[in-house]
């Protein structure tokens, strides 16, 4: 009997660490590859963007247009077991929009979208709904969101917090483009006054962000000049609501081209991002990679330890709390 319940126990544990099924695509390991060649990375065809719905039965991406900026996005389904082929998604299939990300409870779809067809470089948040597993009518954001700036990619937390790039701190600036991060949390009267987040914003373009559902950790891409392009770094929420100071993820992952998009799967086992080839002529490429996060995360200071002084030759002890380091995986 003893032996029944070790193999019953052993199945088990194999069916949690089960990797969930990613497009049929084999694993990464902890260098960078191309996220399904010829599915959904094609070559010739400026892909940007991912998310994988909660459960794993869904996929949206978004297509750039090289020619006037105009996106689309992207949708496949899991049916019985197969996965569908990638088509434009029929909710927003005749709008200009980018950088899909499905909320993590599974139920809304943020998105960016061109506010007309003759400036796409002008952009704001949507949401699509789901209900009795239909998506309803696409919406824009609440106005303490969207403003007459640019508001790039948005994620959110479980609890409906919502992060996003906007540019909207050039105003009364000349010939700005700068954007920054910022965030506004759900009330039950709608979404508060956007708040910028101090510790992460700087005199440079800080955009593309990612916020863990838990809002224990974000990762954002950062422009770090001509020859690197934009590269992505990683922040951590410390016990007090503060984000720790930013630090550029392992150079295994970051490389010479401009690496954005940031997206991690539900499980926090595999990185997702678009990495774009540049060059004095413009846009040659742009993909999706993937990468597994065993050199993503690093243990950091969750709750420091106070400073004290000390008499030189005298004994004293310092007391570290169980919490002083905290490692997201």
């Amino acid at each position: 009997m003893p032996k029944f319940f070790l193999i019953v126990i052993f199945i088990i544990f194999l069916i949690g660490c089960k990797t969930p099924d990613y497009f049929n695509q084999k694993a990464p390991k902890s260098k960078p590859i191309i996220f399904s060649p010829n599915g959904i990375s094609v070559v010739g065809r400026f892909e940007h963007g991912i998310s994988f719905s909660p459960d794993n039965q869904e996929v949206v991406f978004g297509i750039l247009s090289n020619n006037d900026l105009s996106g689309q996005i992207y949708h496949s389904e899991k049916i019985k077991n197969k996965w569908s082929e990638p088509i434009p998604f029929e909710p927003l299939k005749n709008q200009s929009v980018y950088l899909p990300y499905f909320t993590p409870d599974g139920r809304s779809l943020l998105y960016a979208y061109s506010e007309n067809k003759e400036d796409n470089v002008s952009t704001n948040i949507g949401i699509l709904v789901k209900a009795n597993g239909h998506w309803e009518k696409s919406k824009p954001l609440s106005e303490q969101i969207n403003s007459r700036f640019r508001e790039g990619n948005a994620s959110m937390t479980l609890d409906r917090t919502i992060y996003f790039s906007s540019n909207r701190g050039c105003e009364g600036k000349e010939n700005c483009h700068q954007a920054d991060l910022y965030f506004s949390k759900k009330s039950k009267d709608g979404y508060q006054e956007v708040q910028p987040i101090i510790e992460l914003n700087s005199g440079k373009d800080e955009e593309s962000v990612f916020v863990s559902p838990n809002e224990d950790y974000i990762i954002f891409c950062n422009y770090t000049g001509d020859e690197t392009g934009a590269d992505l770094y990683i922040s951590y929420q410390t016990f007090n609501n503060n984000w720790t100071q930013p630090i550029i993820i392992d150079s295994t992952i970051n490389s010479k081209d401009w690496d954005r998009r940031p997206y991690v799967t539900f499980d926090s086992r595999f990185l997702f991002f678009t990495r774009l080839k540049i060059d004095q002529d413009g846009l040659k490429e742009s993909d999706i990679y993937w990468v597994n996060t065993s050199k993503l995360f690093k243990p950091f200071e969750y709750k420091p330890v106070k400073p004290i002084v000390a008499r030189k030759d005298f004994k004293f002890e310092i007391d570290f709390p169980k919490d002083f380091f905290k490692d997201i995986d």
